[in-house]
């Protein structure tokens, strides 16, 4: 008889502990702005994340034909979760949630978007001129803090010059520059809409 009440609490206590682990729901779309359209086929990864130690995979996903993602999960108590997204040609999403603003009363949905890659090749051409010659050029329009992105401070060129500097940009988006040779009156803008997975090119003689 003892035996019995105690495997019965012990029952009841698993049952307990299983019962206080909720459910959770979290699911959303991921667009690719480039085209307006939903974005098929990317890969979808969540990670439970703790100070201290390393993020935990939970779940794995891949967007369906409408672009959309779930995943259901046990709401443990943890500092925030991270969503990544990431598909060939396409710049990854790396996006964190703070584990108060999950609830387990309702459906967590979360959208997100991203660009198809594209690059915009530079062409820089001095013809004529002298070797002190100095060009200074200003991003006006582009993508922004990629490690291969044109940087948003004043680039400077030196000399007879005839080169080419290649920079990531956002697919079927516009990428635009001011220019400035120094110490004359020669200036301008120059821009161009850089087509989705290829390489667009600026040419600038002066």
């Amino acid at each position: 008889m003892k035996l019995f009440v105690f495997i019965s609490i012990v029952f009841l206590g698993f049952s307990s502990c299983k019962k206080g682990k909720a459910e959770v729901t979290l699911k959303g779309v991921v667009t690719d702005t480039s085209f307006g359209l939903p974005l098929s086929g990317a890969s979808i990864e969540i990670y439970q994340v703790e100070s201290g130690s390393s993020d935990e995979l939970i779940g794995q996903s891949t967007t369906n034909a409408n672009g959309e993602y779930s995943f259901v999960f046990d709401r443990d108590q943890t500092e925030s979760y991270r969503i990544t997204s990431s598909k060939a040609n396409y710049y990854d999403l790396d996006e964190s949630i703070s584990f108060s603003d999950i609830t387990i009363e309702e459906d967590n949905v979360y959208n997100f978007s991203t660009t198809a890659k594209s690059w915009v090749s530079l062409n820089f051409t001095n013809s004529g001129g002298v070797s002190t010659d100095q060009l200074k050029y200003i991003k006006q329009s582009g993508k922004s803090g990629c490690g291969t992105c044109c940087p948003d401070d004043p680039q400077f060129l030196n000399g007879l010059i005839d080169t080419t500097i290649i920079y990531a940009n956002d697919g079927n988006s516009l990428f635009s520059y001011q220019y400035f040779v120094v110490g004359t009156s020669d200036q301008g803008l120059k821009s161009a809409t850089t087509t989705a997975f290829d390489t667009t090119a600026i040419n600038l003689v002066y």
